[in-house]
């Protein structure tokens, strides 16, 4: 079989893995061929009518995994991280932002990319672990604006959700009438949420 070969090399074998990863979902089944070596990849891309366009596409690809490494902020395709992320459920960009600030780091939406100080791979792992307490805020009925911001800071601490409601309801922040649950203005909530994640306590 007749093709292109690309080798990529990386800070780390956990990066390289991701790379791969992140190639395989991103264009799908197609016949490319990985093989990580250490800290180098080897993708093997056969001739094909449109393979000069997924060549295109994996060193653009490089381009953004690797630039994670970089210091300052980076620019990252939304649609990528989603594609390389194993989510339980949809989340919202502005929730994986609000989790990138709840967590201590520099983040916005810039059209479809975020702009961000966190690297690739902790961005990735962010977002799966929002998509699941994603999944919990869903399930446990909050109004949308409450479910991204409980979501987020439940992502970047050890609390469930319905911990972080728990200790709301104590502060007196959020109450349940006749099973109908209501909030305080979602800043005095803002601010609670980032007090929790910033001490790691509930208290």
């Amino acid at each position: 079989m007749k093709g292109v070969t690309l080798t990529f090399s990386f800070s780390s074998s956990e990066e390289a893995v991701r790379f791969l990863e992140v190639i395989t979902r991103v264009l799908g089944h197609r016949d490319i061929l990985g093989e990580v070596k250490g800290t180098k990849v080897k993708v093997f891309i056969p001739y094909s009518e449109d393979y000069q366009e997924v060549v295109r596409k994996v060193k653009l690809l490089y381009i953004e995994v690797h630039s994670s490494s970089k210091i300052g902020l980076r620019r990252y395709d939304a649609a990528t991280v989603l594609s390389a992320a194993n989510l339980e459920v949809a989340i919202p960009m502005q929730a994986l932002i609000d989790a990138l600030r709840f967590s201590g780091r520099r983040a916005s939406m810039e059209g479809a990319f975020i702009l961000s100080d966190a690297g690739f791979n902790d961005i990735v792992r962010l977002a799966e672990q929002l998509s699941r307490r994603y999944s919990e805020a869903v399930r446990a009925g909050l109004p949308t604006p409450l479910r991204r911001l409980i979501a987020a800071a439940a992502a970047c601490t050890n609390m469930s959700v319905q911990e972080i409601l728990d200790v709301l309801e104590r502060k007196g922040l959020i109450k349940r009438d006749n099973g109908v649950l209501q909030a305080s203005t979602l800043d005095a909530i803002h601010r609670e949420l980032e007090r929790m994640v910033s001490t790691g306590s509930s208290r």
